[in-house]
């Protein structure tokens, strides 16, 4: 159940009283299982430090007013030069995850001013609908008073994602909740993973963005279609992420690797892959890499790689930059979604 709050007292339950909260929800990479997962299969993804904040502050008018800050290097290339981010792809979301909190929490009339500041990519695999959506969930609720469980942001944040990605599997919103590393299985089963030492990544930018629903969709379609290679597939996916899982546990780096990199031939077998995301695997693994594969729904995005050391990944994202990538050095987020009073 929600906990109405007031700022004086932190546990109280007596006022409903309205305050400007900030709140911040990290991306996500997925490890194994991506597009399996909405097909029944267990996902192992990671939160990123990669952030989206949301401030919210409560007004006397009615209606969401969002104002957005994205920096340009984050936006498809086919919006660069008009500095405009399409309002059906990833503002409507926004205004439908703070309308369906003040449904959530008795006030739909409940004027608020939402300004959101989104450090992820757009449209890269990252989980910046999820972690934007995540964090204006919390930040509403949190700054009228209320304070939601992460189960109960969980649930709201599908209302958004369904907009957006038809039918979200649900691990981007897990991942961006929660924090850490967890393993994912539909349609709410969240399992967080210990992990023996933290891998050390490279995350790298192909700069084509895409359009996850259309993504998931043609996947669903060859799923009916094709069903004999994808019981085969699907029990690929299955045995990937279950090695992947022992591998985090144990600290086995070059089995990780290896896993990300089967992971990856199987989602270029069903259709997801793009040149520039093979093209951009192949150069990682090349310059020393324990592995790499696509993140998220593919057809553009990002490619996440294991690396071995500091001075390997270093190299390594020499190789990539000079291929047409723009990486960054990536570590794990430990916290998820959290909100706080400004």
């Amino acid at each position: 159940m929600p906990q109405q709050l007031s700022r004086s007292e932190p546990g109280s339950t007596k006022t409903r009283e309205a305050f400007p909260v900030r709140a911040r929800a990290p991306g996500k990479i997925i490890l194994s299982g991506e597009h399996f997962v909405v097909l029944g299969a267990p996902a192992v993804a990671m939160a990123i430090d990669f952030y989206s904040e949301v401030e919210a502050r409560p007004n006397d008018k009615s209606g969401v007013r969002i104002g957005v800050d994205v920096p340009l290097r984050f936006l498809a290339k086919s919006d660069r030069a008009s500095r405009v981010i399409d309002s059906k792809s990833f503002l409507e979301p926004l205004r439908i995850a703070a309308e369906a909190t003040l449904d959530r929490i008795d006030r739909p009339t409940q004027g608020v001013d939402l300004n959101v500041d989104c450090e992820i990519p757009i449209a890269a695999g990252l989980g910046s609908s999820a972690s934007t959506t995540v964090a204006i969930i919390s930040a509403v609720s949190k700054s009228l008073g209320v304070e939601l469980g992460r189960k109960e942001i969980f649930k709201l944040a599908f209302i958004p994602e369904g907009f957006l990605h038809g039918k979200p599997s649900g691990v981007d919103q897990a991942t961006c909740i929660y924090g850490g590393t967890i393993r994912f299985k539909r349609p709410s089963s969240v399992r967080p993973v210990k992990i023996q030492n933290d891998p050390l990544l490279l995350l790298c930018d192909t700069g084509i963005h895409h359009e996850t629903k259309t993504l998931v969709g043609s996947v669903v379609k060859k799923s009916k279609t094709e069903k004999g290679h994808f019981r085969d597939h699907l029990a690929q996916a299955r045995e990937i992420s279950r090695g992947v899982l022992k591998a985090l546990k144990t600290g086995d780096m070059e089995d990780l690797g290896s896993l990300m990199s089967r992971n990856h031939e199987l989602l270029q077998r069903i259709g997801v892959s793009h040149p520039k995301l093979d093209r951009l695997v192949t150069a990682a693994k090349h310059a020393g890499a324990l592995g790499a594969k696509l993140t998220g729904a593919g057809g553009g995005g990002c490619i996440v790689a294991v690396c071995s050391n500091t001075k390997s990944r270093e190299k390594i994202a020499r190789t990539l930059r000079r291929d047409g990538g723009t990486p960054y050095r990536i570590s794990r987020d430990l916290h998820g979604v959290d909100a706080q009073f400004t």
